[in-house]
């Protein structure tokens, strides 16, 4: 059965791009976490050629905001992204599966693109679908079904009546669950046993795309799918330090430390 058309209403943008995703911050422990929160920080301040950043999700290992109160932490990032905006660079974040209860924080206080699905691009003339890529391809199920209660407006609001103590610890607890019941989902790509690979080829029955860059795998790849398509993974900020560039050249998967920048 063909895939319908998602290759709809695309933004057009011409530019350097760069795209990171699934820092998971918080995760495993503070400490680990302020490390990374600080390579990322001096990563993004090292990147004065581009024009346009991508958040592709997972940016938190989980995030809620209240109505008048936001997770605790984060300054500097925050206060970097806030820098990159008003120098210029456009910040496109797309909610990922552990931070989708995102609402207007990074929009009215850091300027930043909020997407909560994928969304069609023309980036320097290339036809490209960007998104977290969570559920998509495969028969998840399961994932869909407890995707859609999370997704479920009146649960958010039931979930906004516990102390935010309590409800963090409740996600962090329910994360680490996961994380550690599913230890080889990270570790090998499947090639055309990957989910995401199986979405790409239904899109491509219907759709001319150039360029598929998802993220929540954790395995930063590039891996053709034709002569005109490359689907790209971001890999992650946990343990890569990988990320995607694209510019009138071919995409790139790099991974990045402070020194030197080597190609995927």
């Amino acid at each position: 059965m063909s895939a319908k058309k998602v290759f709809v209403n695309p933004i057009v943008l011409q530019g350097n791009c760069c795209f990171v995703s699934d820092s998971h911050f918080h995760t495993p422990a503070d400490e680990q976490s302020q490390e990374r929160e600080e390579l990322l920080i001096n990563f993004l301040q090292r990147q004065n050629d581009i024009q346009h950043l991508f958040l592709l999700g997972d940016i938190f290992d989980f995030w809620f905001e209240y109505r008048d109160v936001a997770p605790k932490g984060y300054f500097r990032l925050f206060n970097t992204l806030y820098n990159l905006r008003q120098s210029g660079v456009e910040i496109y974040y797309f909610t990922g599966n552990h931070d989708m209860w995102v609402q207007d924080y990074f929009s009215t206080q850091l300027g930043c693109h909020i997407f909560y699905q994928q969304q069609a691009f023309i980036i320097n003339d290339k036809r490209c679908i960007i998104g977290h890529g969570d559920g998509l391809g495969g028969k998840q199920y399961g994932y869909l079904l407890i995707k859609g209660i999370f997704g479920f407006k009146p649960n958010r609001v039931l979930y906004s009546t516990l102390h935010p103590r309590i409800a963090f610890a409740i996600a962090r607890a329910c994360s680490n669950k996961s994380r550690s019941a599913h230890p080889d989902d990270m570790a090998v790509f499947k090639d055309e046993k990957e989910p995401q690979i199986q979405y790409a080829r239904q899109v491509l029955e219907t759709d001319n795309i150039d360029y598929f860059i998802y993220a929540h795998r954790h395995i930063p790849t590039t891996y053709k799918l034709s002569e005109q398509t490359t689907y790209l993974n971001t890999g992650d900020w946990l343990n890569n330090f990988s990320y995607v560039i694209l510019t009138n050249e071919q995409p790139e998967v790099l991974f990045y430390h402070p020194k030197k920048t080597i190609n995927c």
